[in-house]
Parts: C-alpha cells; structure tokens; sequence
C-alpha cells in the first residue's frame, strides 16, 4: 500500500504486496487523530450527515480476479465504517465503469501507456453529453444491480448484512463485458456530470458529506481531458460543502500508474486527504489494507472536520 505525503512524495516501505510497496502502519501520511472507538472521540453533534461512496471499476476483459478480491473485502470495509461512524450517518453506495464505447474495441499497452495513437483513443470515447451507448455503468451513469442504481444505508441499522451483499454482488456482476479501453478518471467523474443526472439522482449530497471514491482498474488510463477538468466535475457536486476537503480518494491500481503519474493518479490525489492506494494485483491483504480499517479513519476524520454545527 502507497500513499503522498503532504509535499506529494511517496512513500513506501519494504514490507508491501506486489510491487506498490506499504504504507505506514496506518496506512496514512501521518496520524489520523483517531484511535479504535466506534466514534474515533467524536459525538453525532460534530459529525457529517452523509457520506457517498462511489466506485470506479474497471469492466475490461482481465477484471474478474480484482473483482473477487474487492467484494471479499467490502464485508470487513462496511463493519469498520458502521464501527467508526457514529450513528445515524446516511450512506449511499455506487459504482460506475471505464467504458465508453460499445463495438470493436482491440486495445494494448506498452510501459505503461496505450500502443493506440489519440484518434484510435478518441474514437472508443462517447461523451455521454452527445450521444449514449445504453451500456449499464458506462458513460459513468451508475451500475443498476437488482433494481438499484444505488443501495441506501445508515449507520444506525443494526443489520449491515444488504449493504455487503448487494455490493459485493454488484461487483462482479460488473464484469469484464467493458470495451478494453479504460477511461477510469472520465468514468468517476462523469458519474457528477449534467449529461447523467437523471439517470444518477439522488446520489450525491451536497453540504455536510463526504465524496469517497475508489478507483478499481488494471489498466493505464486512456482519458484526455487534463486532471483539471475531471476534478472539477467530481467538486463540483460538492461545492457547498467545501470542494476538496469533502472529497477523499483510494484505488488499487496497476503501481506504474502512479509512478508514471498518469491522469488517475493526478486525479486521485487533487482531493483534501493523499490517496490511499495499492497493488492491484496483491493479495487479499493487499486490498483489505487498502479497503479496510484506515480508510474508514479518514472517512471519520473527514467527516468530524466538514460537519456543519447544529
């Protein structure tokens, strides 16, 4: 597991999975201000209201095995919310795809970056704006699974057992159908596009919120419009409630994306918090450090930060 710190350098020690290396212990940049409790020291009074988990995963072919991987761990990931959270913070969770085309879709890789030339790149990109493909989950409209395109929790429930199950599915049932070539930051925040509002309503709250979104992809990604634009389109959503430091983003990606500091990783790390991040091709441990107890901390941490005061 990697992470930047707050002067963009990452870190890393001897002891990762695969080839990303691992965090500090707590798999952050520093101290989380937070201990184990449920409440991380803070009380309903001072919390956020809301938090939107948004997923981005990669529906290429190759795809099923990190699929598995992250619904095995999503179970452990939901207990560590509902054991941070305090109670009664309403949870929206969704995902959408990297695909944007429907058809032919041949694409390879060399070092890290597509052999296809921008035409050919150009060509598989269907802005949602003009023209729609009907694809579930792409264009970043959000994955409809058993008549849902979102599952609705809170951290009063006394059963989380849904919530696990429906994501968990949900996740695989994603995919690998996906034109390979992959628009992982054009996927995430197309999801905050006009183009898609009807189809994505409800999802994302405003003021008193935290945005978490975690990318999913094996791929180097294919999206050309500059970080800038794809940012802007995910703050956008959270405008009222402070832009960036409502925004917190994760992934377990290919390790050369971030060293190549490809469009994805300038994206993921444009928010308030560093990215926690990890090999997408590591072990399970590899995933649940990633998806698991240390990104629920900062979720806390956010969330105490940005509440609104009653």
């Amino acid at each position: 597991m990697g992470y930047d710190d707050d002067e963009g350098n990452d870190q890393t020690s001897g002891s990762g999975a695969g080839g990303a290396g691992a965090g500090s212990s707590s798999g952050l940049g520093g101290d989380t201000g937070l201990g184990n409790s449920g409440t991380g020291g803070g009380t309903p009074e001072q919390s956020c209201q809301f938090v939107d988990i948004l997923f981005l995963i990669d529906n290429s072919p190759s795809m099923s095995d990190p699929q598995e991987k992250l619904a095995v761990v999503w179970g452990s990931f939901v207990d560590a919310m509902f054991e941070k959270l305090p109670p009664n913070i309403d949870l929206h969770v969704g995902l959408t795809t990297t695909s944007f085309f429907q058809g032919s879709c041949s694409e390879s890789t060399v070092n890290c970056v597509t052999a296809q030339t921008p035409a050919e790149v150009s060509a598989h990109f269907v802005d949602p704006a003009t023209g729609t493909t009907g694809e579930n989950g792409g264009q970043g409209r959000l994955f409809e699974y058993d008549g849902k395109r979102f599952f609705s929790a809170n951290t009063s429930d006394a059963d989380h057992s849904a919530l696990k199950s429906w994501f968990s599915a949900a996740a695989i049932e994603a995919g690998e159908s996906g034109c390979s070539y992959e628009f992982s930051s054009a996927g995430a925040a197309y999801a905050a596009h006009p183009a898609n509002a009807a189809d994505n309503e409800g999802f994302f709250r405003d003021e008193n919120g935290v945005l978490l979104v975690i990318f999913l992809t094996d791929e180097p990604d294919k999206s050309q419009d500059p970080p800038a634009a794809y940012h802007d389109m995910l703050a956008g959503v959270k405008a009222n409630c402070g832009g960036d430091d409502c925004i917190i983003a994760a992934g377990l990606i290919d390790p050369c994306v971030q060293q190549s500091n490809q469009t994805v990783w300038q994206v993921m790390s444009s928010f308030g918090e560093p990215p926690i991040w990890g090999d997408i091709e590591g072990e399970g441990t590899e995933y649940q450090q990633v998806v698991g107890d240390a990104l629920a901390q900062v979720v806390k941490k956010t969330c105490d930060e940005i509440a609104v005061p009653k």
